[in-house]
């Protein structure tokens, strides 16, 4: 058989059609129609990986064996596949990748169209995860949650994190259609935690948990203290009776929130059926009652989670902020950091095509003041123009180069940066690629 590195990336030029929820689920049901243990289903516009992160680190720390389902990857496609931290192992991918196909096989016979890329994936998650059987599963939704593949699971806990515009062209033209969307993860009775960063979205949100007779908590209405440790947020936040006290990995402070959802999505789980709040199908709490204070800040403190804010080399980051609202908090977290190390700013930027990059590129530009500014189009088939984005920072006030290719300009911007903070940002692929640029040169994280 074909390898299935291969053949999963050669799937998006054959099978673009998504499924219905009733013909997914179809699919779905042959492999089991299930996952192991908690499950926890995570949906909104930004921080959805960070929030995967801090929690599976919690609940890693705690004891558990964890399973997450995230994207994108950056470098190699087993990063959405994890158990403890770890990568799925090569045999274990392969196999699960031809069990779904087999699967495929018998159901295209009898005229079922071919998986998209997105939930091949996800059925390839739930036939690894039914064979580790972590105590817990999280799953990050993929572009909205309403009709997302995996909303097909029945989850112990939902988490919604910040809302804001993108993928307008499947989301809707409004805040408060894209929150309807992602609302579509609550189910009838289910916890959920969210981020009501938005008073629209919130106002939605809270709405439709109360359709659902789903108990709700909006973590910007908790008792949250932050503080600064050099470059790094200090978050003291209630866990029960006692408070959770981290130093935050990531130099940004759009980590807080990302940090809080988790907190309060720990509790919960710890909790189970406690104060009325049903949170996992059984009635004992189990591993999960071992989850305290102190776990929850060793695991917070010890969260991975690459391409977000993150060092790569001295004075160089990579962030995957790609659309308006992460562009924004991104570019206040590079200020802090430039203003701390009191040193002037040099920008990376590449994006895809369908996103607001002239919005993007004037909130760059008016926040990070920067020296020089380095564009490439990526080499994902998505990725803006040249000419584009040389228009969307026309008047940037700083010297504008350009490159035929992202080797090409991270090496000219390593070389040229001097003693000046290189910030690389525009998009999560263009992130991917110049991580397999600094691994095809040698380098390793400092």
């Amino acid at each position: 058989m074909e390898d299935a590195r291969e053949y999963l990336l050669r799937i998006p030029s054959f099978a673009a059609k998504k499924h219905s929820l009733s013909e997914a689920g179809a699919f779905f049901q042959e492999l089991g129609g299930t996952f192991p243990g908690r499950v926890i289903h995570v949906a909104g516009t930004n921080g959805k990986g960070s929030v995967c992160a801090f929690l599976a680190s919690i609940l890693q720390a705690s004891g558990l064996h964890v399973g997450t389902f995230t994207s994108p990857h950056l470098t190699d496609i087993r990063e959405r596949f994890r158990l403890d931290g770890e990568l799925i192992e090569e045999k274990a991918f392969q196999k699960s990748f031809e069990q779904v196909f087999q699967v495929w096989k018998r159901l295209g016979e009898q005229g079922m169209d071919h998986p998209t890329f997105f939930e091949y994936l996800f059925y390839m998650a739930a036939v690894w995860f039914q064979e580790v059987k972590p105590d817990a599963v999280i799953l990050e939704a993929g572009m909205g949650g309403r009709r997302d593949v995996t909303s097909l699971c029945r989850p112990d806990l939902s988490v919604i994190t910040s809302v804001s515009l993108d993928h307008m062209a499947y989301l809707g033209n409004t805040v408060e259609e894209i929150a309807a969307e992602k609302a579509g993860i609550i189910r009838p009775g289910v916890p959920l935690v969210f981020d009501g960063n938005d008073s629209r979205a919130a106002a939605v949100i809270r709405e439709a948990a109360e359709r659902a007779e789903a108990p709700a908590w909006d973590v910007r209405e908790g008792n949250l203290q932050v503080s600064w440790k050099g470059e790094f947020p200090r978050i003291s936040c209630p866990f029960g009776e006692e408070r959770a006290e981290a130093v935050l990995p990531f130099p940004a402070e759009y980590q807080v929130w990302n940090a809080a959802l988790a907190i309060k999505a720990a509790e919960l789980l710890r909790d189970g059926r406690e104060n009325g709040v049903r949170c996992g199908s059984r009635e004992e709490t189990g591993g999960f009652g071992a989850i305290t204070a102190a776990f929850v800040s060793s695991g917070l403190a010890a969260a991975r989670h690459g391409g977000r804010m993150e060092e790569v080399l001295p004075d160089v980051y990579f962030d995957g902020a790609h659309n308006r609202d992460g562009i924004r908090v991104f570019a206040q977290a590079a200020a802090r950091i430039a203003a701390d190390r009191g040193k002037p700013v040099r920008l990376l930027f590449s994006a895809v095509s369908d996103k607001e990059y002239g919005i993007m590129a004037g909130e760059l530009v008016r926040d990070l003041r920067p020296a020089g500014i380095a564009l490439v189009r990526m080499e994902n088939g998505r990725g803006l123009s040249l000419e584009e984005m040389e228009k969307a920072f026309a008047g940037a006030g700083c010297p504008v180069q350009e490159y035929d290719s992202v080797a090409e300009a991270l090496a000219c911007a390593l070389r040229e940066k001097g003693e000046d903070l290189l910030f690389a940002a525009g998009s999560l692929y263009f992130i991917g690629e110049l991580k397999k640029c600094l691994e095809e040169e040698g380098y390793d994280k400092f």
